[in-house]
């Protein structure tokens, strides 16, 4: 028995299609350990090469003195203003010192926990993350 076909019985396929799909892109998204290996701190110190100041992360790419390129993961836009971190701190030509969680597979990418700016000044990103470079009482 044929029946006919209603916008509601168009609609509901498409539905439980993106109904289905929308874990797969929050998983990816909230993958963090399973991309970053959160053992393990590297350090890298260089130039930014590109900024996308957009949520729901900050990234950003620095070229070491090596000639090394690393596509940097950083926190929200406004998570990291409450760190007083604006688009004039991560801008195409400062050079900062990083330490963060690298990549699980190898690669040049890093989620990073801490900036040590041109100025000295030590900014912690990562809610938990300590002072790397500097002590508490300085």
């Amino acid at each position: 028995m044929n029946m006919p076909q209603t916008k509601d019985t168009v609609r509901r396929p498409s539905f439980l299609a993106i109904a289905l799909l929308l874990p797969l892109t929050t998983s990816a998204h909230h993958s963090f350990p399973e991309h970053f290996n959160t053992s393990r701190i590297a350090e890298i110190e260089g130039e930014v090469t590109n900024v996308q100041w957009s949520n729901p992360h900050v990234s950003f790419t620095m070229r070491t003195a090596e000639g090394e390129t690393w596509i940097i993961q950083s926190n929200s836009i406004r998570g990291l203003e409450r760190r007083e971190i604006s688009q004039d701190v991560i801008r195409v030509g400062n050079r900062f010192k990083l330490a963060g969680f690298p990549a699980r597979n190898g690669s040049h990418e890093m989620y990073t926990s801490n900036i040590l700016l041109a100025d000295g000044r030590e900014v912690v990103l990562r809610p938990g993350a300590e002072l790397r470079w500097q002590t508490a009482e300085e």
